[in-house]
């Protein structure tokens, strides 16, 4: 039975939401301002009722430190020191949008505010209904041991148990403890009355009680998270409490109440009988990033500026970086951070799509992808153009690099005029990018061509614009043929006919309900029998209506997830088919489709291939029209695989096993991927890059299928990837006009470890950087790569240069057995490595020999190599 109650006073910070995004923030500042008050008032209460206070976020701590001048810092320090104050060590409350880049910058205002005297231990998630698996090892490398979670189930449902504590094991085995804690104003401000008249909250809190000891809780101490009587997101500090606490415990009521931080409450928490807190292993997947899906083009926005800011730092490293460089990309991987931050505009956007104040969040939410993005790309363009002042030739050359750890063999598209830029200007060379972001302008695809592991090469363009011809490579890419004999096949010419193309490896033929009627590969059909694969489906709730789906939310219920109907219909329609086409072009065919909806939208269908390539490249583009009746639009990929077939997908940290590695409670309506997932029987499997489309939903039409017991819906060995959907009743933009794209790669291949599907990933997510330049011949020869790579089995999440003597490359290993990672010469040479977690800490040295370093990444770990170079063999 339940003997203490404990109070974790915080605001939950929404940015956005209630107030434009600029105003919450300097609505936060006020209240930390407000808090150090009401500490020092209340500082003679007994210690139960002293005022104490958490600050959910970090971000909110430095932004409110950076504006505080030096009395209140000390007050500040003062109060946390005292323990009447505590900082939640994650930067904001995030959907699983952001990359591993991106993600592991999560502790950055944590560290800096360590930095200043503050101990912080504790983390916080609120509101939203996950966290990526990395999150467990990126909260133990930064030495926090504790974390809560206080979901919110309106369009959710919460992780197994709850109310409850467990321990929440990382990929690699290593916890945290985790309270999995009721809503953070709905159970205590409402349900409980916290905070209300006290004769009122003791029979709320009573019925509270049964119900929570009816549902199996066995713990003595129970911790609610209460806002704001009044309110519940970005809402001030009650000053009220300390009062109701004192009365409370007044009363003689046998559950005593105690006002506490989030560290306070883990630790005692600690003191819990062992056996009563139990471990868990799995991805907490996200229940609310559906959301994500009604911007779509900023979302395709925002993962290719995290993409292009991880390229930009690794070209960077082959040249001195300019002054600004470090600044300008904090400041991009700020804006990132904060679209990939859980809100995403005003709490009436679907209600009132129309309303100024719909218009005022959305323009602040989506303008931190924009310029996030546009940074990136900014940096990234900059660091290629300083690597080609570097690069010998004889005039206008095209520099192709390749940011990805291995070699590959792939075509380049390229602009037919491409030599307009062949300009040592820099501020030209920043055009390359405005003028052909989404510009139909004429291309040209070239190749196949060679390109080392992050590594470049030069090929001469002539004075048309054309590139020089070269020597077709026989290709040895990840994307050339498995070596699988059921997919082997002697490479030829790409061909076509009038409803069908091939190139020896695969071969695609249209289907009149739209998509592909047959992709073969190596004499094996893919596509399920009896239905089109790659089809562009359009679904709607049947009354129109989003609370067909959920609703309406139980805001006082005990589990709120009630109010999902797991059997609400669905109308589905593929789009009709106006007119097919095959075409041919140096280096590619394709098949196009263009389809009309009942509604008047329309969409194009493109599916493509190469030379020598066992790959299918669709490209799908809708054009919406203002309509903000509830939608969602599909890629549907119904597979010809075993229907029991595994379906693995990664977020920032780990890739995980759909269902079996996912806690109990957590998201089987759809999953975010970071940039592939892969569907594998016994025998054979596809592996598919998404670098614009992170939702998939997997087994089928899956959305609100899933009731929370037993096994997930999986009724068919089906891949649908979530184009678009405004199905949320809130804070998400409800009328999605406008032309929206979307790019796939699927890769078929025989069955192999997931290790294997993950390194073959990146090649499908996005090719080789481009870039023009105006070469010098007297430039000395150069080694053609940066570093000679061997990952053994690793992927490269990051490489950077902080010091002209040293690389740091960030690495995760996703297999189940630990994996070395090798290191040799090419423009730097490298002399010794060590292994680091992501904090910094040294973790093992690695080993050097003459040629070569080395260094062993453990299973499943995502760590730091730190690598020094001899800086008589460094540019």
């Amino acid at each position: 039975m339940v003997k203490e109650i404990w109070l974790i006073h915080h605001s939950h910070t929404d940015i956005g939401f209630t107030h434009p995004q600029p105003i919450v923030f300097e609505l936060h500042r006020r209240y930390i301002d407000d808090v150090l008050d009401l500490i020092d008032r209340h500082r003679d209460r007994p210690d139960d009722a002293r005022f104490r206070w958490t600050v959910e976020m970090a971000g909110i701590a430095w932004d409110w430190w950076r504006h505080a001048p030096p009395r209140q810092r000390e007050r500040f320090l003062a109060a946390g020191r005292a323990g009447l104050l505590d900082v939640g060590a994650f930067r904001w409350n995030m959907t699983p949008l952001a990359d591993h880049g991106v993600f592991a910058d999560q502790f950055r205002e944590a560290e800096l505010l360590r930095a200043e005297g503050l101990t912080i231990r504790s983390a916080m998630q609120c509101d939203v209904d996950g966290l990526p698996w990395g999150a467990v090892q990126l909260m133990r490398d930064h030495g926090i041991d504790g974390f809560t979670m206080a979901i919110n189930e309106h369009f959710g449902r919460a992780v197994s148990p709850r109310p409850g504590a467990f321990h929440w094991a990382a990929p690699d085995g290593g916890t945290v403890l985790a309270w999995n804690g009721p809503h953070y104003h709905s159970t205590p401000n409402r349900a409980m009355r916290i905070g209300g008249p006290v004769d009122e909250a003791i029979p709320a809190t009573d019925r509270y009680l049964a119900a929570l000891h009816a549902y199996g809780y066995a713990l003595d101490v129970f911790g609610v998270q209460p806002t704001n009587l009044y309110f519940s997101d970005n809402d001030l500090p009650d000053a009220g409490l300390p009062d109701f606490v004192e009365a409370w415990n007044a009363t003689g009521h046998p559950v005593r109440m105690r006002l506490a931080t989030v560290t306070q409450y883990l630790d005692r928490l600690r003191q819990e009988p062992p056996e009563r807190i139990t471990t868990q292993r799995g991805d907490w997947t996200d229940w609310w990033n559906f959301g994500a899906g009604s911007t779509a083009r900023e979302t395709r926005l925002h993962l290719q500026g995290q993409r292009d800011l991880t390229t930009a730092h690794q070209v960077q490293a082959w040249t001195p970086a300019p002054p600004r460089f470090a600044a300008l990309a904090q400041d991009a991987t700020d804006q990132l951070t904060l679209y990939a931050e859980h809100t995403w505009g005003a709490d009436w956007s679907a209600a009132s799509a129309d309303s100024d104040e719909t218009a005022i969040q959305l323009s602040h939410k989506l303008e931190y992808a924009y310029k996030g993005a546009t940074l990136a790309r900014y940096l990234k363009r900059d660091a290629l153009h300083a690597l080609a002042q570097h690069l010998p030739g004889d005039g206008p050359c095209l520099l192709a690099y390749n940011p990805l750890a291995h070699p590959v063999t792939t075509m380049l598209r390229v602009p037919v005029n491409a030599a307009r830029y062949a300009d040592n200007a820099y501020h030209l060379a920043q055009r390359f990018d405005v003028e052909w972001n989404g510009r139909k302008g004429q291309e040209r695809w070239v190749g196949p061509v060679t390109l080392p592991g992050a590594g470049y090469a030069i090929l001469p363009l002539h004075a048309d614009g054309d590139v020089a011809a070269t020597v077709p490579t026989p290709p040895t890419g990840l994307g050339a043929v498995s070596p699988d004999d059921a997919l082997r096949a002697v490479p030829e010419a790409v061909k076509l006919s009038e409803r069908e193309i091939t190139n020896g490896l695969v071969t695609l033929q249209l289907d009149d309900r739209g998509g592909l009627g047959s992709v073969r590969v190596g004499g094996r059909e893919w596509s399920r029998a009896g239905q089109a694969l790659g089809q562009v489906v359009l679904e709607s709730p049947a009354q129109e209506r989003r609370s067909a789906i959920f609703g309406p939310p139980q805001w006082d219920a005990f589990d709120m997830h009630g109010a999902w109907h797991p059997e609400w219909e669905a109308v589905r329609q593929p789009g009709a088919v106006l007119e097919s086409a095959a075409s041919q072009q140096p280096g590619a065919a394709e098949l196009t489709q263009h389809l009309q909806f009942e509604r008047g939208e329309r969409a194009t269908a493109v599916y493509r291939l190469h030379p020598g390539e066992n790959l299918v490249h669709m490209d799908v583009t809708l054009h919406l029209l203002p309509d903000s009746r509830p939608r969602s639009y599909y890629l549907h990929l119904p597979l010809g695989l075993d229907d029991a077939a595994v379906t693995h997908f990664e977020t920032a940290g780990a890739v995980v096993e759909f269902d079996r590695e996912q806690l109990p409670g957590s998201s089987r309506h759809y999953v975010t991927t970071l940039d592939w997932l892969r569907m594998q029987d016994d025998h054979a499997g596809v592996t598919i890059g998404t670098p614009d489309a992170p939702l998939w939903q997997i087994g089928g039409y899956t959305f609100g299928r899933f009731d929370g017991t037993g096994p997930a819906p999986h009724p068919q060995a089906t891949l649908n990837a979530w184009l678009t959907n405004n199905y949320w009743d809130t804070n998400f933009k409800a009328d999605q006009a406008g032309e929206l794209r979307f790019t796939f790669t699927l890769a078929f291949h025989g069955a192999e470890p997931v290790v294997a599907s993950a390194a073959r990933a990146p090649q499908l997510i996005s090719r080789p950087e481009i870039h023009v330049f105006d070469a010098v011949p007297s430039r000395p020869g150069l080694p053609d790569t940066l570093v000679a790579l061997d990952l053994g089995g690793v992927r490269l999440t990051r490489l950077s240069r902080p010091r002209a003597d040293q690389l740091s490359l960030q690495v995760f290993n996703p297999g189940d057995d630990d994996a070395t990672v090798t290191l040799g010469s090419g423009w730097a040479v490298p002399t010794a490595v060590v292994r680091r977690s992501l904090a910094g800490h040294a973790e093992a040295d690695g080993t050097a020999q003459d040629t070569h370093v080395a260094a062993v990444v453990p299973a499943r770990r995502w760590c730091v190599l730190d690598v020094s170079l001899d800086p008589s063999g460094t540019a």
